[in-house]
């Protein structure tokens, strides 16, 4: 599969940002790439009922761009029971190719890891012959380790609680009760052990016990397997039957998920001894494994930035990130790139104006759902074309996109501002961060949020906490000025509130006279073609 490539609007996005992103996510998945809408903060009224009208998800919100596990190509994990014998764990790590395998209880919890290094550790310890009791290790395996047959299983079996014991000459009392024993095919030596109660008799070198004897078992409850091993083989390999469990890693785990960054991920390695660590989803399942070598290649992820281009407007650790395209209707700002990219740049009234273009270009037709998000963000954009950014362009290409959705666009319009601009249950806070950017404008951070309303009467009663609410934003920020333009849609008149520094300059550029720290304008709808160009102009002749 392809790197995935992000892409996102700006901070505090709009309905253009979020729904640009969403559709231009669809044109490249289209176009055989792997792509996926994500937003930079939370979704406003007006958006919110966009996307419930089409039917479509929220994009995922990230808060990062750096590198994450998720990003790059895990190795496959061997999920392995807690009951499986040392024998069987070393012929998977050989046969994968791996350095350990995740151990889960029946849930696929994990509970711990068997690495080789356990294994091999193993190997070198002295056990002694009660460690098949000790361990719990199962009949099963002793079975499985030995490659043996079965030639008498009780039903209600004894317990492998004794010792490992070989049957030789004159070591009779040297066996007990329950005792696993290895016998050859003396048939006085099979008898004798049978006799004692044993819990397991294994007989080597394929020996069988005769009728009688098999009968005798039964009678002592003895389990009996033969195996084609030699008894030295069968002394050697018979520990290896022990389950994991014994041999495990249970604590002081180091466990990666799939959200953790890749930087974190690097420093955690570099302070443990693992060669290979599990790597677990969001509900603690273990899908993979993750090395060392899997860290070693340029991680950075694709990011196509939609509807802004300046630096302060995107995701805060934009330069973890490779930008392989932008795509935006504002001003060129400050975003640098490493290399060469497709930049895309129209003097149009909405983002989604452009994308729209690019389906037409491709001669790919957009989903119902991704054409109502271009028509609403157009609509959104141009204030169904009251707005002095509007284009015959952006006209042009609602007029198309409409068909494809199937929408009244006068009664859709209606019914979004209407959502949009409700302050119902809207605090000062909320209302100051649903539509916000912000600007460098020669070294003077300029903070400029834009209120729609269907009624400007309607938000005079909240003005005197929002202004309060900007005044503490600026005293507790890096924020120089901070500029409220508070738009009636059908009227075309804009109330513009200031707090910080230049308010007199910016209200002389208007031709106004400040009352109380704001000032009404006529006609001014726009906050990027109208009101930013005299804030910077503003600026820039006060410093000078």
């Amino acid at each position: 599969m392809k790197n995935k490539i992000y892409i996102t609007g700006h901070k505090n996005p709009d309905t253009d940002s979020i729904c640009s992103a969403i559709a231009l996510a669809e044109l490249k998945n289209k176009l055989g790439e792997n792509a996926e809408a994500i937003r930079l903060g939370n979704i406003n009224k007006e958006t919110e009922f966009v996307l419930k009208y089409f039917n479509v998800p929220n994009p995922r919100l990230k808060a990062s761009i750096k590198p994450q596990v998720r990003d790059i190509e895990i190795d496959a994990a061997y999920c392995v029971d807690s009951s499986l014998s040392m024998a069987s764990a070393m012929d998977l790590i050989q046969k994968n190719n791996i350095n350990s395998l995740p151990v889960v209880d029946d849930d696929d919890n994990l509970i711990g890891i068997v690495s080789l290094s356990n294994i091999a550790s193993s190997y070198m310890e002295v056990w002694d012959d009660s460690i098949i009791g000790r361990s719990n290790t199962s009949f099963e395996n002793i079975l499985d380790v030995l490659k043996g047959k079965v030639l008498y299983l009780p039903k209600n079996p004894r317990k492998l609680s004794g010792k490992m014991a070989v049957k030789a000459i004159k070591n009779q009392d040297l066996i007990n009760e329950n005792d696993i024993v290895i016998v050859g095919d003396d048939v006085k030596d099979q008898e004798a052990v049978i006799k004692k109660g044993v819990s397991l008799l294994i007989l080597t070198i394929s020996s069988k016990l005769d009728d009688k004897l098999l009968e005798l078992a039964k009678e002592n409850n003895v389990a009996v397997i033969s195996t084609g091993l030699s008894t030295f083989m069968v002394a050697r390999i018979l520990p290896q039957s022990v389950p994991i469990e014994y041999v495990m890693t249970k604590n002081d785990l180091v466990v990666f998920h799939k959200d953790d960054l890749i930087d974190e991920v690097r420093e955690k390695m570099a302070q443990s001894r693992f060669r290979s660590y599990p790597v677990l989803d969001n509900k603690n399942k273990v899908i993979g494994n993750i090395s060392r070598y899997h860290l070693i290649s340029n991680l950075k992820k694709k990011i196509i930035l939609v509807d802004h281009n300046e630096r302060n407007q995107s995701i805060d650790d934009i330069d973890s990130a490779e930008i392989v395209q932008i795509v935006d209707h504002h001003r060129i700002a400050n975003i640098s790139t490493n290399s060469p990219i497709y930049f895309r740049n129209e003097p149009v009234g909405s983002t989604a104006t452009i994308i729209s273009k690019m389906f037409f270009e491709n001669g790919i037709k957009p989903s119902r759902e991704v054409a109502g998000l271009l028509c609403a963000a157009i609509i959104s954009d141009t204030l169904l074309f009251r707005s002095p950014t509007s284009t015959d362009t952006d006209r042009y290409v609602l007029n198309k996109m409409k068909k494809i959705a199937a929408i009244d666009v006068d009664e859709f319009a209606m019914e979004m501002f209407k959502a949009g601009t409700s302050l119902e249950g809207r605090k000062p806070d909320e209302l100051l961060k649903s539509d916000v950017k912000n600007f460098s404008i020669e070294g003077i951070n300029v903070r400029v949020c834009q209120i729609f309303t269907m009624d400007l009467e309607s938000t005079t009663s909240v003005e005197r906490e929002l202004k309060e609410a900007m005044e503490h934003f600026v005293e507790t920020s890096d924020t120089d000025t901070f500029v409220l333009m508070i738009t009636d849609i059908f009227k075309e008149i804009s109330e513009v509130i200031l707090v910080g520094s230049f308010k007199e300059a910016i209200a002389r550029k208007f031709e106004k006279e400040l009352i109380g720290d704001k000032f009404l304008s006529e006609g001014l709808l726009s906050r990027k073609k109208q009101l930013l160009p005299k804030i910077s102009s503003a600026i820039s002749e006060e410093l000078s």
